[in-house]
Parts: structure tokens; C-alpha cells; sequence
């Protein structure tokens, strides 16, 4: 079961790497590198699950998947009004983007704050 044990560290690492980025630079793309990843790697710890068993380390995935959830929806609800607001009345959505704006910063501050606890290591080196 070679070729299983790579393929999931080589998963584990795209998500390592994908959340070390996104901690040295919290930006919407590598928010969305993070969530990329480790949705890519949930799915395939879900479906090797007989095969090689990895509950704990699928459990801190899905933990990571939803300390992101807050933050990427506001990013998204942010970017569909923001482009949706016709320009002559930019003005009225002004103080709903701002908040937008703000609920969107805290909820990155948020993730990055509990994406730098996070580990994607598992029980016997998976």
C-alpha cells in the first residue's frame, strides 16, 4: 500500500503548504488554496477510509474546512454585491458593504488565528 500512504502525504502536504502560505499572508486566493486543498484531501481520506483508516486526521480536516466556512462566505457575499450594485446607487450600498468589509476582515482574522494551530498530521505517521 505504498502508492496509498504517498498519495496521502502528498495530499497532506499540498494542505500543509496551502495553510503555511495562507499564515504568512492571509489573502482570498490562499483562503481559497486552503479550502481547495483540503476539500481534495477530505475526499480522499473519505474514500480510502477501509483501506486505510485515518479518523482522527479527517476529523482535523473537517475542523480546518469550518474554521474557513465564516470567512469565505462573507468573502463571496462580499464580491456578489460589490459587483451587483449598479453605480448610481453605490451609494445606498455603501454602509452594507462596509459591513461586509469588516464582518469579512474578522472572520479571516478568525481563520488565520485557528488555521495557525492546526496540524494535518495523524495516528501512525499518516
Amino acid at each position: 500500500m505504498k502508492w496509498l500512504k504517498g498519495t496521502v502525504e502528498k495530499e497532506r502536504r499540498a494542505l500543509e503548504g496551502a495553510r503555511r502560505r495562507f499564515i504568512s499572508k492571509p489573502t482570498e486566493k490562499r483562503l481559497h488554496s486552503v479550502r481547495t486543498a483540503g476539500r481534495r484531501f477530505r475526499s480522499l481520506l473519505e474514500d480510502v477510509a477501509e483501506l486505510a483508516p485515518s479518523a482522527k486526521l479527517l476529523g482535523r480536516v473537517k475542523r480546518a474546512a469550518e474554521q474557513t466556512d465564516a470567512a469565505r462566505d462573507a468573502t463571496i457575499l462580499l464580491r456578489l454585491l460589490e459587483n451587483s450594485v449598479d453605480p448610481s446607487e453605490r451609494h445606498l450600498a455603501e454602509p452594507l458593504l462596509a459591513k461586509l468589509s469588516a464582518r469579512e476582515k474578522e472572520a479571516t482574522r478568525l481563520a488565520h488565528k485557528r488555521l495557525r494551530r492546526a496540524r494535518f498530521t495523524g495516528s501512525r505517521g499518516t
